[in-house]
């Protein structure tokens, strides 16, 4: 008898194995979301460094409006091959998730049933991939910076060790208060399904603002004009700033500790492949 509860006991102790493993090098498959999305489904792009086990660390990489998951892949292969993780690249197609509205800002409109929207799909690709893993890291350039920073207020039971939000076009304001914002949701908390609970435990979390030094140009054919995104700076670099100073006031009035970092990549403009390549330093600790 304590033979079998030991080996029992042994058996829930281990972690379980990815529903879906993922092969050495690059391959990709449709991925179903039973959770949420189940009648959008999304090829998922993947690359394992030979070296790397099934358990190595899993980093996610978001594309931007193009929609080029395969491309957000490859942007990392050779950080992967240099530190031993997993490359997981979701494409939100434009079939599925068209607007803006349903992929840069998660079809949260659309309701509140939290499983549906696009940020949720990535818990649920997390778990149907890890294998054993307890955490991942994000990345994401442009539209897929909004993504991500948004992912990490919207969607507090998130398990994200580090967040990298690069050159985002605009962001969602740590902003809770109706009387201290200059727009409510989508571009800020308010109105939102976030708050300042939410907030506070993103502002807990670690978030990197990356920005391209040269990602200055106020009149990029991809910048929003919006009078929100206006009222937030001229250019990324501008926004991405003020972004970052408004989580270090909104830390300082809720007494919490922010653990957010504002980073720039010298030389460097509105590049998804030079940004991914700066930011594989930040998710070990330094840049190499």
């Amino acid at each position: 008898m304590r033979v079998i509860i030991a080996i029992l006991l042994a058996a829930v102790a281990l972690p379980a194995m990815a529903a879906t493993p993922v092969p050495s090098g690059k391959w990709s498959f449709v991925f179903t979301d039973a959770k949420g999305t189940a009648d959008r489904p999304v090829r998922v792009y993947t690359y394992r460094p030979r070296q790397c086990e099934s358990t190595c660390p899993i980093v996610f990489a978001v594309h931007g409006k193009n929609r080029k998951a395969s491309n957000a892949r490859d942007n990392w292969e050779l950080a992967a091959d240099r530190h031993g993780f997993l490359v997981i690249a979701p494409e939100f197609s434009g079939q599925h998730w068209p607007k803006a509205a349903d992929f840069n800002l998660g079809g949260v409109a659309e309701g509140g049933n939290r499983e549906k929207w696009a940020y949720s799909l990535i818990e649920h690709l997390f778990d149907e991939m890890r294998d054993g893993q307890k955490d991942y890291a994000i990345f994401g350039h442009s539209a897929g910076a909004q993504f991500v920073h948004r992912l990490l207020v919207l969607l507090p039971d998130n398990r994200v060790s580090v967040a990298i939000a690069a050159n985002a076009g605009w962001y969602l304001m740590p902003e809770w208060r109706t009387e201290r914002a200059s727009h409510p949701y989508p571009h800020s908390l308010v109105g939102s399904p976030a708050g300042e609970r939410e907030l506070r435990i993103a502002l807990g979390k670690r978030l990197v603002v990356l920005l391209g030094e040269k990602d200055s140009d106020s009149q990029h054919k991809d910048l929003d004009r919006s009078g929100g995104s206006m009222k937030q700076g001229e250019n990324r670099v501008e926004r991405g700033e003020n972004f970052f100073g408004a989580a270090t006031t909104a830390a300082r009035d809720l007494g919490v500790k922010l653990a957010w970092e504002l980073s720039y990549v010298p030389g460097t403009g509105h590049d998804s492949a030079a940004m991914s390549k700066a930011a594989a330093g930040h998710v070990w600790g330094g840049k190499k």
